[in-house]
């Protein structure tokens, strides 16, 4: 069966084009990866901004060529935090009906699943006790699983983009707003540090654009082969923090090559390096996988969405 998931989050859409059957994913056509930018002032409107949306617009149509290109027997798309936080989030839906894409809300109880069987691309190892992070734009999501068991899941309120536009107003970042920006990230991470430390965790599996971004730094441009599995020590991750900081937008674009996520990587990287040193961790493991991935693994398994 070939299928193509698509995951509509606050800052970047991506669309995965696979095939497989209820044991997993055995082959993938396409791969695509645009920043739209979705939850451009949703945080101080509660709307989704005209621009925004048709932004959005053009990206699905663009998407759903591709689509129909691979004549899939499946589509879904599932919308994450500013469609879940905008009043007219309905806007996002009826363009998704106008192009014959099928768009879903996860639903907070799903979405750990989700973005934890996604993360691990299905491959899970039994006897491991994992940390996924998803550093979404608008909300970042905690899911703590043993093997194929989620043992927890929360979603915070903070995410790239919802923190950029709150605390940050110009690039290099001052001193005063990386110092609030850390007292909040912090302040939402004791809800749930608790709960994350009760669980002897083995490793942290950090998902989407801010760790992957990192990688791609790291090892010279983006080889998904280089990029997956890839450890971020603790010591390399303040090392970026405090290089996002210390840089302008305009150079995070053309020495780093982070394109639309230029002016939001130093609060998403925040976030990260935050909750490895609040967990005590050495450091995290980068998968290149992600909610597109367990959207896909859903539909192979259940077989009823059309």
């Amino acid at each position: 069966m070939k299928v193509a998931a698509l995951d509509l989050g606050t800052n970047t859409f991506l669309c995965l084009i696979a095939e497989g059957d209820k044991n997993g994913i055995t082959k993938v056509h396409k791969d695509l990866v645009e920043v739209v930018r979705l939850g451009q002032d949703v945080d101080k409107t509660g709307e989704l901004h005209p621009e925004a949306l048709i932004r959005a617009k053009k990206c699905l149509t663009e998407f759903k060529k591709e689509i129909d290109k691979h004549n899939v027997d499946k589509i879904l798309a599932m919308a994450t935090s500013a469609a879940r936080d905008a009043r007219n989030g309905q806007d996002l839906f009826n363009i998704g009906k106008e192009l014959g894409i099928p768009i879903e809300v996860i639903p907070g109880e799903d979405e750990a699943r989700i973005s934890y069987q996604g993360a691990t691309g299905g491959v899970i190892d039994p006897t491991k006790t994992n940390l996924v992070i998803d550093v979404g734009g608008g909300s970042t999501e905690f899911i703590v699983g043993h093997g194929e068991k989620i043992l927890f899941g929360e979603s915070l309120n903070m995410g790239g983009v919802r923190l950029t536009e709150r605390f940050v107003t110009q690039q290099p970042v001052p001193q005063n707003e990386q110092a609030k920006l850390n007292v909040y990230i912090d302040e939402q991470l004791q809800k749930i540090l608790p709960e994350l430390r009760k669980n002897k965790l083995d490793q942290i599996l950090a998902v989407a654009g801010t760790p992957t971004s990192i990688v791609a730094i790291e090892v010279g441009g983006f080889d998904e082969k280089k990029v997956d599995n890839y450890f971020v020590t603790k010591e390399r991750l303040e090392y970026w923090v405090n290089v996002f900081a210390q840089t302008s937008v305009e150079e995070k674009r053309s020495k780093y090559q982070l394109g639309g996520r230029a002016d939001i990587i130093f609060a998403g990287a925040s976030i990260l390096l935050n909750t490895v040193k609040a967990l005590g961790m050495a450091g995290m493991v980068v998968s290149t996988k992600g909610v597109r991935y367990g959207v896909a693994l859903e539909m192979l398994r259940s077989g009823d969405h059309s």
